[in-house]
This record gives C-alpha cells, sequence and structure tokens, in this order.
C-alpha cells in the first residue's frame, strides 16, 4: 500500500507550466528538496533546459505579455525579473496602495495597467490605473458603492460596467458615444437575482463582447453582445448542461473552445486554434479532461495539464500553429488505477442527480463507501481526476460526489430547486445517493460516511441528525455550523452578493431566521448519531473556526464519537501540501475505524513529511 506521501508530497511532481510571451522561455512550480521552487527554462524540440530557479515566499508567478520578464508576488510585494539575470529583481508593487490587485495587464513597455483596490471601503472596489512599474496612480473610476466590476477595453479604458441595483438587479452599462463625441453610459441588460451575465471578452476597439449568460434562458451559453444595443446571439449553447467552461487562448482575441459537462467532458472549438487543440487533445485518449495554465500572448504556444481517463494530469506544452504537443515534467509516480465514471441518481421526487463514482480498478464487490457533499452549495463536481477520490479509492472505497439539487451547471430550474432546502429536500438528495449505493450493490448498509467542506459540511452535519441507517459517520471540513451566527456575519466583500447567499438560506432575520435556527447543525447535536472527523482553520476569514470548536464542545458534551485536526496558515479551505497530507493520513485512519477500510499501520514519511518546510 502506498503511503499518503505518494499522493500529496511526490517531490518530483511539477505543475503550473506557463510559456512567456513569445513562447521562448517556460516557467513552472516544481520541488528542490524540500523546497517549493519556480523554474524557468529554455523551449525547444522536447523538455525545457532549466536556466533559473526562484526560491523564497514566492505565492505566484506570471509572464508580461510584452517581453520575457517574470513577474514574482511575494506577500504583498510585486517583482520583475529577466530570468536570464535571476539576481536582478525590480519592486514595481503598485505605489500608494494598502491594498491592490492588476486586473489588466500592459500591452508595451511603459505602458499602463488597471488596479483595483479596497483602500476607501472593505465593501467595494475603486478602477485605478499606473504605469508598469507601479508609479503614476490615478484614479479612472470612483465607485459609487454600487459598481461590482469593470470590463477594459484595448486602450484600458472602462467601456462596460455592473452595477448593483436598489431593486437587487444587476445592470450591466455600456460607455457609448454620441455624434458629437458625447460619452454616456448606457444600461444594456438587467438581470435578475436568479440569472447570469458574465462579460468576460471585449474586442479591442469595444466593438463587440463575449459573456457567459442564462439572461433569458434556462442554460448558461456562450453569447456575442452588441454593444450599443445588448442584442444576444447564441455562439454555443448546450440543451442539457450550462456552459461554464469558456477558453481563450490569448486575452485580446475571443473565445478559443468551450466545454460542455454533461457527463464525460466534450471539447466544443469555436476558432481554428481551438480545433487544433481539440485534435491533438483528443489523439492523447479517450474521455480528455485538462486545464490551461497559460499561453504566449499570441495564443500560439498553450501549456495544459491533461488527465486521460481522470487519472493522474500531465503537463503539456502544445504548438497550435505547427500543431505539435511535447509533454512536459518527469514522469510522475505511479498511483493506483481507479475507474471513474458519471452515473446519475434517481430522487425519490423523480429528479435526476449526476454524480462522479470513483473506485479502485477491477473492483466489483459491495464496499464501504463515501458519499460527498461539494460546497457552496453554488458550485459542482465534474468528471476528471480527484487527487482525494483517487486516495480514497487505493484504501478500499467507493467514492461518489453527488451534484445535489441547488448545485450550478444544470439551469437555472435545477439550481432553483435548492433554494432554502438545506436540512430539507437537499438531504433526501444525499441519502438516495447512499441508497443507490446500496441498491446497486456498490456499497454496504452501515459502511458509508458523508463528507463535505464549507457548506457541504454543513449538509453533512445535518445528514448525521435524521439517517442513522444509511451513514455511520461524518467528515466535515471547514464548515458552517451555526447557520444563524453565519448569516449575521457573513464576510463584508459579501455585500454586493447577498441577495444570492439569500437565496438559499433566506434573510437573518424575520420568518427565515427561524428555520436557520431549525436547521442549523449546532442547534441539532441532540439529534447527532454517528462519529464524527472535524477539521478547520484556526485563521479562516470566511468561517470562524469557534463554529467548528463549538460543535466538536457540543458533539463532546453529547457523547458522541469525535476526532478533530485544527490548521495553522490556511484559509478557507487548505492549499498547503503539509495539511493536505496530514488531512488525508487523519481521514484514512477515521475511515478504517468507523466503517473498516484499510490503512498503513505505520506511515514515517507522512509523519516525517509534517516536519517539512
Amino acid at each position: 500500500m502506498l503511503s499518503a506521501s505518494r499522493f500529496y508530497a511526490d517531490l518530483r511532481e511539477s505543475w503550473g507550466y506557463e510559456p512567456s510571451f513569445d513562447g521562448s522561455l517556460i516557467a513552472w512550480w516544481g520541488v528542490r528538496g524540500t523546497r517549493r521552487v519556480v523554474f524557468v527554462g529554455e523551449t525547444g524540440r522536447g523538455m525545457p533546459r532549466v536556466i533559473a530557479r526562484f526560491y523564497g515566499s514566492i505565492i505566484h508567478f506570471s509572464w508580461r505579455g510584452y517581453a520575457n520578464r517574470l513577474l514574482l508576488t511575494e506577500g504583498d510585494r510585486l517583482f520583475e525579473v529577466d530570468p536570464r539575470y535571476p539576481s536582478r529583481r525590480v519592486d514595481i508593487t503598485p505605489q500608494g496602495f494598502q491594498s491592490w490587485q492588476i486586473v489588466s495587464e500592459p500591452t508595451s513597455a511603459g505602458g499602463p495597467q488597471a488596479v483595483i483596490s479596497h483602500d476607501r471601503s472593505p465593501f467595494f472596489t475603486d478602477l485605478y490605473q499606473t504605469r508598469d512599474d507601479g508609479t503614476g496612480k490615478t484614479l479612472l473610476e470612483d465607485n459609487s458603492g454600487r459598481t461590482e466590476s469593470w470590463l477594459l477595453d484595448g486602450a484600458q479604458r472602462p467601456c462596460l460596467r455592473v452595477e448593483h441595483g436598489e431593486d437587487g438587479a444587476r445592470r450591466f452599462l455600456a460607455r457609448t458615444a454620441d455624434e458629437e463625441g458625447s460619452e454616456t453610459w448606457n444600461e444594456i441588460a438587467a438581470l435578475g437575482v436568479d440569472e447570469t451575465m458574465i462579460v468576460w471578452s471585449v474586442d479591442p476597439d469595444g466593438s463587440r463582447y463575449e459573456a457567459l449568460s442564462n439572461h433569458g434562458r434556462d442554460k448558461i451559453a456562450l453569447v456575442s453582445i452588441e454593444p450599443s444595443t445588448g442584442n444576444k446571439a447564441v455562439i454555443a449553447s448546450s440543451e442539457d448542461v450550462d456552459i461554464l467552461d469558456a477558453v481563450r487562448f490569448n486575452p485580446a482575441r475571443q473565445t478559443d473552445l468551450v466545454i460542455m459537462r454533461d457527463c464525460y467532458p466534450t471539447v466544443v472549438p469555436v476558432s481554428e486554434r481551438g480545433a487544433v487543440f481539440s485534435r491533438l487533445l483528443a489523439n492523447m485518449g479517450e474521455h480528455a479532461d485538462f486545464e490551461v495554465t497559460g499561453a504566449s500572448s499570441d495564443g500560439r504556444f498553450v501549456t495544459a495539464a491533461v488527465s486521460i481517463e481522470a487519472q493522474q494530469p500531465r503537463p503539456v506544452l502544445f504548438d497550435l500553429v505547427k500543431g505539435k504537443m511535447v509533454r512536459l515534467g518527469r514522469e510522475p509516480r505511479a498511483l493506483p488505477e481507479t475507474t471513474v465514471a458519471p452515473v446519475i441518481v434517481t430522487t425519490r421526487d423523480g429528479e435526476e442527480l449526476r454524480a462522479i463514482l470513483t473506485r479502485a480498478k477491477g473492483s466489483n464487490e459491495p464496499m464501504p463507501a463515501v458519499v460527498v457533499a461539494h460546497g457552496g452549495p453554488a458550485r459542482h463536481d465534474h468528471y476528471g481526476f480527484h487527487r482525494d477520490h483517487a486516495f480514497l479509492a487505493s484504501r478500499g472505497y467507493a467514492v461518489l460526489s453527488v451534484n445535489y439539487r441547488g448545485s450550478t451547471g444544470f439551469g437555472k430550474r435545477f439550481q432553483a430547486l435548492g433554494f432554502r432546502q438545506f436540512g430539507r429536500a437537499m438531504q433526501d438528495d444525499l441519502a438516495d445517493a447512499a441508497i443507490w449505493l446500496i441498491d446497486e450493490k456498490i456499497a454496504e448498509a452501515g459502511r458509508i460516511v458523508i463528507q463535505g467542506e464549507s457548506f457541504g459540511g454543513t449538509i453533512a452535519a445535518l445528514a448525521m441528525c435524521r439517517d442513522p441507517d444509511l451513514f455511520a459517520a461524518a467528515i466535515i471540513d471547514c464548515a458552517v455550523l451555526d447557520l444563524p451566527f453565519q448569516m449575521r456575519n457573513n464576510p463584508l466583500e459579501w455585500t454586493m452578493v447577498t441577495d444570492k447567499v439569500e437565496q438559499y438560506f433566506g434573510a437573518a432575520s424575520g420568518t427565515d431566521a427561524e428555520a436557520l435556527l431549525e436547521y442549523s447543525p449546532l442547534d441539532r447535536v441532540d439529534r447527532a448519531h454517528g462519529s464524527f472527523l472535524l477539521t478547520a482553520s484556526v485563521s479562516d476569514p470566511i468561517v470562524s473556526v469557534e463554529q467548528t470548536r463549538q460543535y466538536e464542545g457540543a458533539l463532546r458534551s453529547a457523547g458522541r464519537n469525535v476526532v478533530t485536526r485544527y490548521f495553522e496558515g490556511e484559509g478557507h479551505g487548505y492549499t498547503k501540501w503539509q495539511t493536505r497530507l496530514a488531512r488525508a493520513r487523519a481521514i484514512e485512519l477515521f475511515l478504517a475505524e468507523t466503517i473498516g477500510g484499510t490503512s498503513k499501520k505505520i506511515d514515517w514519511r507522512t509523519r516525517l513529511a509534517t516536519y517539512w518546510n
């Protein structure tokens, strides 16, 4: 049996490959010794030849869009460096800001860049412009307090803004000029709280937008929008699922392809380069899934992490002009093969839930199982490689990840079925998923655990209050466990999306408050059964760690079996490999004890890895 460290601390792993603006250089994350490092290499016929390594507390890297200069983010500072002279770092942090985020990159040396900042208010951002060296701070748009976002044209001028109206509508305003040249903001669309329109691309002259939108339809489609009228034309759509993934290889150009995720992913090209990419991807194998990690400025060279049949992904460099590809990085150490398949669970009221079933390859007999509820709840799980699920499958568990009602990706109607249904119909969906596992002879009754993080942890906790014959235990990560408290103390930056949160949970006062209290896990501990593994980040800015501590205390007072892990230096969710490794080991031991899967009795590699920096 492989150690958990093979899954979460493989020192041969490399990831996040990104080509420079002309594709002659490429940067990526890797490990040297036990330290995370940014490598830079020269591209050629085969593997990149390393020319520079960057150590330190780097949290992000990217390339200039007009030169082979690497940008390194360390804490709240931004540095520019020529990889051929790695010791010469220049601090180009935007000057005059306490908080900043670059939202539009300069296209030429000395050119302007757009920066948003929360300095004036934690509730909204103002839009500024600086030069590419961080100097020359200039205010572009002073936020009235209701602007959610701006879209900039090729000249770095705001050409579209989204306003949060007093009536709850999101109003899309386009900048237009009359015959005399006077500019005004004209409304081209007003969306209700249940509608989506993400305008993410604009022609350089501002004459055409592209957006992912379900305005006036049930499913999200890729559309083009005429700014002066708001008229829309569908570029790509599906009758069955939302289009949530659209890819541009060059940010200044139109969309190259979309991915439709109904069961297995289907890649639909909408440009010539998208068609080349799609053909190369299909040649790699059946049921290919991918994540684009970078592209050269002209869109010729594209890097992506590609997974075939939902197995461990490999980084690949695509040349879309020559129609060739090169696998990058060393072959990762093999993990046990899994069988990953989309399945449909029919609920007691006739709804069809899309779910993903993961098992060790060759597994046919009934086995212990884990039902996974994603967070959000406005999220969804889809087919592809999932490290946590592969790890559980290696320990002898079937893993069923369920898109319960309220999940995104399947249209407005299906999402609305989950509004205010925590503790009620959402719980029915998860119970029906467990029953499906038993009926299909995939899982054994009495040996099923429910798992979830954030809101997924909320409904996992609620499942332990009403389905004692189905779920023997729960794994609950950084979860909302005191619903009334959370709704009164959501993060300030959620101010402009409060209406979307209240769609699912209701308001913190009035009649909705009664349901929040009635179905709050902390107030249902007297009904809870089984065993619990609770994890949380002590610095979580979204869901306070106190909710988990209070829930732990209440469960212990009720005589329940509780295991806890609290992690330092994490936010809402876990990104450090040390944390993910420690959590995986805790899950491995917890499941073996509660539903009888396998585990390594002694795992010295994992124990040693917790001391690595």
